[in-house]
């Protein structure tokens, strides 16, 4: 790979001049970039329609988020849904998104659209592009030039994992990603301008976005990004700014304690994830799937779901990074890297995560960090890009770059032989690629075009071989609320119990007709009827146990019997205290029982039996279970989880059972007086009255538990934020003392 003297004469010219402060925008790359990365993540869609509608965003993320959208647009609060069961405690949760601004706005945004497939893509795709635009302008605030920081925002949000796995499944990880470009950049900018008042607050409200997804996921990257600073700080001898950067921080944790103390106090009563040091291998990644990071059709062997390997190119990153590392111009960086200290600080920390055991402590599963190592690596790359190519000694570079391109064909096919014919043509295009920027374009606009034109073609093979992800759930539920709503509008009048297993359910019965009976996960919350399934990361171990639910709201075979025996200390049968009305059985999975006693199988089909009550609950609100000594003779639900009863007891046998889970947060008064509340049978609500009770007034209420504690630090944290502020403002000696910047860097 040679070149005439032209364009080495023009590469020269540019990259040898002095770096002057560009324009803050340079809205010709930036809309190439925004329209190359909405058109990249609009294909996957014209391969498989429902590309982003899969495993958890459908079993999950679109019951949660249409439920939230409901919530507040009818001014309830949205954190507890007494109707979805197990899975309806979205504070608890955490991971929801209801804490964060921008989430929830695409949540009331989409809400209006009928396909939730449609809405939960939509969505995504504005993910997607504030990803890229974080990317931008990170990569400028570093000093790369606004093409090669368009080339890095492009790359990022079409990456292998961020499209096949992020994308499709786990929207959290979108979110996460999406704000984390923003909140380091935000956080350097207001050390590189001496921390003024302004830079001070966008700083704190763009920091707040990453942890408010309620993923601890993202409380870890944003505790890595003030770590970057805080050694680019050091290493650039400006120790004072960390006067600033702790007090940013603290005030940022204590706006978010709202988003996790509620489920650090309820977790307890669930199911987590196990914490501790393992490693059994699971999506960890190593070294020698990474160096294939520009091979587009590189499926690592790495060990997944249902024991298959990867299926898609989680590790790929961009088709030019590695070919083209041969062609930068290191020795240029100079004393630069004190100004990538952080990026490489950051860069160096998830790399060691990305390789370390698969889990550690309660973050587990590395792979789902490849994203944040490779937006480091494009930090670095943009800056180097941008000071253009080194053309000395032209045929050995040539030979390192082909061999760089053979090597990581040659992973890509040891991993994958059968795809060798698509493993060869993406081997030439990547050689003709290289050799078009090396040759003709050169690292300004025309090669940056041929970089983003590459991301795009590359995305074919990529999709031919993957079409979805296949390592994770294909529910294929329904997408259309209004139809799902039609389909169940006869069984909204009461708790639905479904008996299931997903996986036997999914395998047994074609798409056609799998979901006319019953729905997976969250979405029977989304077609309009009460269902004790519920996809839950958390749950209620008591009440799961009872009724022998998985955590994706399947149950095994045994919770059939369970229903109709009398659960240890109760009176009624598990299906009388839960208040349920219908009971749908998959055919296959249990036996075909006579229905019980006070029961009708009211109908049959080629997937399930459908049980119905005879006579209706006896209470209008949550009573399901009364002692023997206890009167009711008013009962009454208000708001989305308060009732009211009028109640007489005359002994001692006074214990009241509700049919809603005992979660941390209930509050029962008589008259005004708290009494204890219990976690009684299957885990249901269990209070104990006192006795000679006439007429009592008996309230049950909830409130989040930490609720106000949160509410009160988030309070101190936008006082501790608005007194740094002030400081600010009152400190113009250190803000122009701290304006002195290294060369390139952009605010």
């Amino acid at each position: 790979m040679t070149s005439t003297s032209s364009p080495e004469k023009a590469d020269r010219r540019t990259e040898t001049a002095p770096l002057r402060r560009p324009r803050f925008v340079n809205w010709v790359p930036v809309t190439t970039m925004l329209a190359a990365t909405l058109l990249g993540t609009l294909l996957p869609v014209l391969r498989t329609r429902v590309f982003y509608y899969w495993d958890d965003t459908a079993g999950v993320a679109v019951g949660v988020w249409q439920r939230i959208a409901e919530s507040v647009l009818s001014g309830q609060s949205p954190f507890l849904q007494l109707d979805m069961w197990r899975g309806g405690n979205f504070i608890a949760e955490a991971a929801t998104g209801m804490w964060n601004p921008v989430m929830l706005g695409l949540m009331l945004g989409t809400y209006p659209i009928d396909d939730v497939a449609v809405a939960i893509t939509a969505a995504k795709i504005v993910l997607f592009l504030i990803t890229a635009g974080g990317v931008y302008l990170l990569a400028r605030g570093y000093g790369a030039n606004a093409w090669m920081s368009a080339v890095a925002g492009v790359v990022l949000p079409l990456s292998g994992w961020s499209i096949f796995m992020d994308g499709a499944a786990w929207i959290n990880g979108t979110a996460i990603m999406a704000f984390t470009p923003w909140a380091w950049w935000a956080l350097r900018r207001a050390y590189l301008r001496g921390f003024r008042a302004r830079d001070i607050a966008l700083a704190v409200v763009l920091g707040y976005l990453v942890p408010s997804t309620g993923n601890p996921y993202g409380v870890l990257t944003l505790a890595v990004v003030f770590l970057a600073v805080a050694v680019e700080a050091l290493v650039s001898r400006r120790a004072g700014a960390l006067r600033w950067l702790i007090p940013m921080g603290l005030s940022i944790v204590l706006l978010i304690v709202v988003v996790y103390l509620p489920f650090v106090l309820t977790s307890q009563y669930g199911v987590r994830a196990s914490s501790g040091i393992g490693n059994d291998e699971f999506l960890a990644v190593n070294l020698n799937d990474l160096l294939g990071m520009s091979t587009p059709t590189l499926r690592p062997y790495i060990k997944m779901f249902g024991g298959l390997p990867m299926q898609f190119p989680g590790t790929y990153l961009a088709w030019f990074v590695v070919p083209l590392l041969p062609w930068l111009r290191w020795g240029a960086l100079g004393d630069g890297w004190k100004q990538l200290s952080s990026a490489l600080t950051f860069g160096v920390f998830f790399l060691a995560f990305v390789l370390g055991p698969s889990q550690l402590g309660m973050f587990r599963w590395p792979a789902r960090l490849v994203p944040f190592l490779y937006l480091a690596v494009l930090m670095v790359f943009a800056v180097l890009a941008s000071k253009g190519i080194e053309r000395s000694r032209p045929v050995l570079r040539s030979i390192v770059s082909g061999a760089l391109i053979l090597f990581g064909t040659w992973i890509a096919y040891s991993d994958v032989p059968g795809a060798w014919k698509w493993h060869g043509l993406v081997t030439l295009l990547m050689g003709f690629g290289t050799f078009a920027i090396v040759r003709w374009t050169g690292l300004r606009r025309s090669g940056a075009l041929v970089m983003i034109a590459g991301m795009l073609v590359f995305l074919a093979p990529q999709l031919m071989l993957t079409a979805s992800n296949q390592n994770v759930a294909d529910y294929r539920m329904p997408s259309s609320k209004s139809e799902m709503r039609k389909t169940f509008a006869d069984r909204t009048d009461g708790l639905v119990v479904q008996i299931f297993d997903i996986n036997v359910l999914v395998g047994d019965h074609p798409e056609s007709d799998r979901w006319d009976d019953l729905l997976a996960g969250n979405m029977p919350s989304v077609a309009g009827f009460s269902s004790t399934t519920g996809y839950t990361g958390i749950g209620f171990n008591a009440f799961d146990n009872a009724l022998c639910m998985s955590y994706n709201g399947g149950t095994c075979a045994d919770a059939w019997d369970a229903l109709w025996e009398k659960p240890k200390g109760a009176d009624a049968v598990l299906a009388d205290l839960i208040g349920a009305k219908y009971v749908v059985v998959a055919k296959g999975y249990t036996d075909d029982r006579r229905a019980p006693e006070g029961w009708t199988r009211t109908e049959s089909t080629d997937v399930v039996n459908v049980y119905e009550r005879n006579e209706p609950v006896p209470y209008a609100g949550t009573v399901s279970s009364i002692g023997g000594d206890v009167e009711i003779t008013a009962d009454e639900r208000h708001g989305a989880t308060a009732e009211t009863l009028t109640v007489s007891t005359t002994g001692d046998d006074s214990s009241v059972t509700f049919a809603r889970i005992a979660w941390p947060g209930y509050q029962v008064a008589v008259d005004g007086k708290p009494v204890p509340v219990e976690i009684g049978p299957a885990g249901l609500l269990t209070v104990t009255l006192p006795e000679d009770l006439a007429d009592a007034e008996v309230t049950v209420s909830f409130t989040p538990p930490g609720l106000w504690i949160g509410l009160a630090t988030a309070a101190a944290g936008l006082v501790g934020a608005a007194a740094l502020m002030v400081i600010a403002v009152k400190s113009p000696r250190m803000s122009r003392k701290a304006e002195r910047r290294p060369q390139g860097a952009l605010g």
